[in-house]
């Protein structure tokens, strides 16, 4: 593996805007191209001089590119070209809601249809016979699984981080059939979804997925200037589709028949583990590895276990890339 400073606490802020800032402008390159819908899909790609293999990235929800500057910074500096879809209403793709920070989806089959798209219209062209890993975080993890299910033959292995197989819910049963019918009969699955926020401009670390407040004020203030990035809050569309998906994924997983590396975060607020087990039951290639001190986003843990992620993710996609 290639030998990578990754950045401290201390001097994350001051390389992310001159080194990193640098490497945006010089390596990186953003397109677009139009989904199966029409609806016009936003990406960015950093291609090395004769990569290794490439490495495609599934983001979770509400996240943009600018979320993945470090992450994607180190899969190059590795010799990995990377490619990053930015998702259907998020960041600078379109189907935006009509309260864009309110994020809406009527099937996570979408999500899938939009990602063999990047695959077929973008990645495929451009890397030839390059061997296609596939990275994906949190929602990314469970568009992941249902593509790997329906469409077997793009990825030779894949990473999935904190995914989002199983998500916490304490929502009875009953009462999910009945905010379904209301959706539906008074059109509401747009709106905001029971318990969840809107934007505001105040951060809230404390409660956060992350535990590099640095990295947390990198991308709030993204954030705060930038109205694309500002996807904040479930509608009751989203949160429905998801649980759907949740049962879906698992009821085609043992199709999945690549290798798969699931790291998982102890201190996961959002992702019930229940989900992990499950899905290692019926991929039996599934290997698992916890972070137990870790919030939600592994990568933006403290150091000690922002330091190892990173250098068993690099690691294990080495390995693959063989």
């Amino acid at each position: 593996m290639s030998k990578i400073d990754f950045l401290s606490e201390d001097n994350f802020i001051g390389i992310m805007k001159t080194e990193n800032l640098r490497w945006q402008n010089e390596c990186t390159r953003q397109g677009q191209f139009s989904s199966f819908d029409g609806i016009e899909l936003n990406y960015y790609c950093a291609v090395p001089q004769s990569p290794k293999a490439v490495v495609a990235i599934i983001h979770g929800f509400c996240e943009f590119w600018g979320k993945y500057h470090e992450y994607a910074w180190y899969l190059y500096q590795a010799g990995y070209a990377v490619y990053f879809l930015e998702q259907r209403g998020h960041g600078y793709s379109g189907g935006k809601n009509r309260e864009p920070d309110v994020v809406y989806i009527d099937d996570y089959d979408t999500y899938v249809e939009d990602y063999k798209q990047f695959l077929d219209k973008v990645i495929v062209p451009e890397t030839g016979g390059l061997k296609k890993l596939l990275l994906a975080h949190s929602m990314g993890g469970a568009v992941a699984a249902l593509f790997l299910e329906k469409y077997p033959g793009y990825f030779t292995a894949a990473i999935l981080s904190s995914p989002m197989l199983k998500m916490k819910n304490n929502t009875a049963p009953v009462l999910l059939k009945l905010l379904s019918i209301y959706s539906h009969v008074f059109r509401k699955r747009r709106a905001i979804a029971p318990g969840q926020r809107h934007f505001s401009d105040t951060p809230v670390f404390e409660t956060s997925s992350t535990l590099s407040k640095p990295r947390y004020d990198y991308m709030f203030e993204m954030r705060k200037k930038d109205w694309h990035y500002q996807t904040y809050g479930a509608s009751i569309g989203w949160a429905l589709a998801s649980l759907k998906a949740n049962d879906n994924l698992m009821k085609q997983a043992s199709s999945i028949k690549i290798p798969v590396t699931v790291f998982t975060a102890g201190n996961d607020h959002l992702i019930d583990p229940e989900g992990y087990d499950n899905f290692a039951k019926l991929v039996p290639q599934v290997k698992l590895r916890a972070f137990d001190n870790s919030r939600h986003e592994i990568f933006n843990a403290d150091e000690p276990d922002r330091k190892q992620y990173f250098e068993e993710v690099l690691a294990t996609l080495d390995t693959y890339s063989m």
